[in-house]
């Protein structure tokens, strides 16, 4: 095992209510802050202390006081007098083979700014600090609320104790008055729980197995039972394994602990192994269970991903933002990443100062030289200045690109000047701050400013591609000789993929590309199916409605990015990936009728093309699409379809899938077939004329045959007609449709069956829809089982013409006689009548069949319709 990451336990129950000790944990520490804590009555816990210094005044009062909430226990309070306070716990011993959980409770009145929070500080045997964890900051706690920190591992083995702390602290801006007060504080120990695998960052090929390591101490029973669960990206169990648990002997059983009384006797370690079948591409999470008999002790899991190599398409646009460098990974791994992501631009921030090492700027330029020889244009961010440079700005906090280049050139120019002159050759995109950095809205004197910027970027660079952030609810600045190429739009909150499509259409300038800053959806607030699907709907709207690049904004964001903060892939990678190596530079071609009715997308490139495709209910979508098809989900797994005859049989549901493959020729012949009505009156009896219109979308000369077929009731005559076209011409051959009188109004398909000799012989269908009724006079039912056991179904006859129109309606029912009624309905009105059926029951899910034929007119409706009780 070369690469090893520690990860966060995950909770055995995290269902479970909040109320509970976290299961399975042994109480190492409790505080309530009872007389016991409080020995010498003077109001501050027994050897607790207290943080000193600038910002945490000792006049703020914080002793324990009593509070009826809390039963028997009592609680430390903090009162502000501006400033802040914190107290920590005495130190707690502990060890490194094993996991801990801190609970404690925490109440609040009158924070505008301030948050209180938990920490959990481990020190050394010296008690130096090693590492430090933090609660999620609480605000509006107007009630006793109860907070869980962890289980957490010490990432060393030099960890020998532990200290609790508690936080009230100022945001950007300090409360003068206001309270919080903590209680009930304990530390739970459990077993530790480590996974390892074989491969770095958790990324693998499809033609390398998974080795996956075990590693687990601090169990209490003498040979606990693992339990190992690869699930994919859904849930979906995949393969599960109980490896034997490998008891590692301790050289020397006990060990003395410096600063402590006596010895502790090091707990039991043990270590496991297992090769999980490699499942194909796709995202998976392994789980590792520790169990104790039947009860499970707690689980643990890390996630992992197998991609098939693949090449991102040149002229992509698709990419990330870097906004903080490397993160987790060094350069030479972030290129290694970006490279298999599906990313055609980067974004990483290129400023230094003469205090670089040379090391540093050669690994730079080199980063930038190896993502131009793979096709992926780097974008500069100027997004943070030097320390030598910040040092000239007032402000401490950070700076936005207004600010940072407001000065005159020569004070910001000099250090960019070793930049340029440097990376000027490789790099010719530069951006002014951060994708959310949107200082330059309301800029006064706008163009000037970055004309100036532009001219001194262009002293070496010549020509740079220059852009700044902007808000999408902000309107566009003057494009008339503009000195900046691109904005990098963004808003908070996202986006919608309806709000992106309606804003892209009406920003469309000369000149100025516009670049998508799209942030995925928060982990913490929706599911991963609703994040995926969202993210991909997002990447498909900027594509179809022309944005020129779209960028996440950070990858490694822990909530909305599409890797881990520790460098392993996240949820959403491969949906990413997918769709961009998909749609990189892809032309759309709209859709195309599907004999199931499933939405679609159709995008072609090198002559290839690609379907994304769902619907609400599962469907099964059966017709000829090409002769390579396959189908892929948003995690990359692929198949091919199953066939019946010629025709494809693709599986749709609400979740989004690619369709690949997809003759190109066929597609646009479908896209271009037509009839000269879709809608006709609802007349029966007598004969509607039609038309079929067609094209040739070969590339050569075809002769074929068309026949259509519509419901088995109706009449077409003629039915089919033969043809021989030239490439682009067109076709059209007039039909007869005659409907009979017991022809139902409403929508019905009708399928264009085609066989045409071009390269080969190709046989497909064609899929439409008529209308039977022009929709300005139609009727509606819906049926209801009432308390006498009736039947009732409720008739709308809905008019939305000006004229009255006057029906006389006939519900005929299955063995029963039929019934009567005349309705009618004034201009832009509906008329309501209820019929009544004895023993209901005896027709639920039957079919019923309404007539309605209207008085001295010539229109006939058909509804038929399922009895529901």
């Amino acid at each position: 095992m070369n690469f090893a990451l520690a990860l966060l336990i995950v909770a055995i129950q995290p269902e479970a209510p909040i109320g509970i000790r976290y299961p399975a944990a042994t109480e190492i520490f409790r505080c309530n802050f009872d007389a016991s804590w409080d020995a010498n009555f003077d109001g501050w816990p027994d050897r607790w202390t207290r943080r000193q210094g600038p910002g945490f005044p000792h006049y703020v009062e914080m002793t324990i006081q009593e509070d009826s909430n809390l039963g028997s226990d009592r609680c430390l309070e903090v009162r502000l007098d501006g400033g802040g306070a914190v107290a920590y716990s005495p130190p707690i011993p502990i060890g490194h083979r094993y996991s801990y959980v801190l609970e404690g409770r925490l109440k609040t009145s009158g924070l505008e700014h301030d948050r209180t929070f938990f920490s959990l500080t481990l020190l050394n045997e010296k008690q130096g600090r090693l590492e430090r964890f933090t609660s999620e900051p609480v605000r509006d706690a107007a009630q006793w609320e109860k907070v869980r920190l962890g289980p957490v591992l010490p990432s060393s083995e030099d960890v020998c104790w532990a200290v609790i702390g508690l936080h009230l602290e100022p945001g950007e801006r300090a409360d003068l008055k206001g309270s919080a007060s903590f209680s009930d504080l304990w530390l739970g120990r459990l077993p530790r729980m480590e996974l390892e695998l074989d491969r770095p960052h958790h990324l693998y090929h499809d033609c390398h197995r998974i080795q996956v390591v075990c590693t687990t101490s601090g169990f209490s029973e003498h040979n606990p039972t693992i339990r190992l669960l690869l699930e994919d990206a859904l849930g979906n169990r995949v393969a599960e394994a109980k490896p034997p648990l490998q008891i590692q002997e301790e050289e020397d059983a006990e060990a003395s602990l410096a600063g402590r009384e006596g010895k502790e006797t090091l707990p039991p370690m043990g270590k496991a192994s297992w090769q999980p079948p490699a499942p194909g591409p796709g995202f998976y999470r392994l789980w590792a269970s520790l169990e104790s008999g039947e009860t499970v002790v707690f689980r643990q899991s890390v996630a992992l991903v197998i991609i098939q190599p693949d090449s991102v398409p040149v002229g992509g646009e698709f990419g990330w933002t870097f906004p903080r460098g490397t993160g987790p990974l060094d350069l030479h791994e972030l290129r290694q990443l970006v490279t298999q992501a599906g990313v055609n631009w980067v974004k990483f921030p290129l400023w230094y100062d003469e205090n670089t090492g040379d090391d540093e700027v050669a690994r730079l330029i080199g980063f930038a030289e190896r993502l131009s020889a793979q096709g992926i244009k780097l974008v500069g961010l100027l997004n943070e200045p030097p320390d030598s440079l910040r040092k000239r700005y007032e402000s401490r906090g950070p700076l936005s690109a207004a600010e940072i280049f407001s000065p005159d050139p020569e004070v910001w120019y000099p250090s960019l000047e070793l930049v340029m002159m440097r990376l000027a050759t490789q790099v010719r995109w530069w951006q002014l701050g951060a994708d959310d950095d949107t200082s330059y809205v309301g800029y006064s004197e706008l163009s000037k400013k970055l004309r100036q910027v532009k001219t001194q970027l262009d002293r070496i660079g010549q020509d740079v591609n220059l852009g700044i952030g902007w808000g999408w609810m902000n309107r566009l600045p003057d494009t008339l000789d503009a000195p900046w190429r691109f904005v990098s739009l963004s808003s908070r909150p996202p986006l919608s993929s309806q709000e992106l499509a309606a804003y892209l259409k009406i920003t469309r300038r000369p000149n100025l590309d516009r670049w998508v800053v799209l942030e995925p959806l928060s982990a913490k607030q929706y599911p991963v199916r609703v994040r995926a699907e969202d993210l991909v709907r997002r990447m498909v709207s900027a594509t179809i409605h022309g944005a020129e690049a779209v960028f996440v904004p950070d990858p490694f964001d822990p909530q909305c990015g599409l890797m881990s903060p520790d460098g392993t892939p996240g949820e959403l990678l491969l949906p990413w990936r997918t769709t961009a190596l998909m749609l990189a530079g892809a032309e759309y071609l709209g859709s195309i009728q599907l004999p199931g009715g499933s939405p679609n997308q159709v995008f072609a490139r090198e002559g290839t093309v690609t379907m994304l495709v769902w619907n609400p209910r599962p469907t099964r979508e059966i017709l000829y699409l090409g002769e390579t098809v396959k189908q892929v989900d948003l995690w990359s797994r692929s198949r091919a379809p199953e066939m019946i005859g010629d025709e494809h049989v693709i599986e749709v549901g609400p979740l989004p899938v690619f369709v690949t493959g997809l003759n190109l020729e066929v597609t646009r012949w479908r896209q271009a077939f037509s009839l000269a009505a879709d809608r006709i009156p609802s007349v029966f009896g007598r004969q509607h004329p039609n038309a079929a219109r067609m094209a040739n979308r070969f590339r050569l000369g075809v002769a074929g045959s068309v026949r259509l077929v519509g419901p088995e009731i109706w009449s077409l005559s003629p039915s089919g007609a033969e043809f021989r076209l030239a490439e682009g011409e067109a076709f059209q051959f007039p039909f007869q449709m005659s409907l009979p009188y017991n022809a139902t109004s409403g929508r019905h398909p009708v399928r264009a069956e085609f066989q045409i000799q071009a390269d080969r012989l190709y046989r497909f269908s064609v899929y439409r829809t008529i209308e039977v009724g022009l929709g300005d006079v139609y009727l509606q039912c819906t049926t209801v089982l009432n308390g006498q056991g009736e039947l009732e179904v409720e008739q709308w006859l809905i008019n939305e013409t000006s004229e009255p129109v006057s029906f006389r309606c006939e519900l005929f029912a299955p063995d029963r006689r039929r019934l009567k009624i005349d309705a009618a309905a004034q201009g832009r009105s509906r008329d309501v009548q209820v019929y009544h059926l004895r023993d209901g029951k005896q027709l639920v899910g039957k079919t019923l069949w309404l007539r309605a034929a209207e008085i001295g007119g010539k229109r006939t409706l058909n509804y038929r319709f399922r009895a529901e009780p």
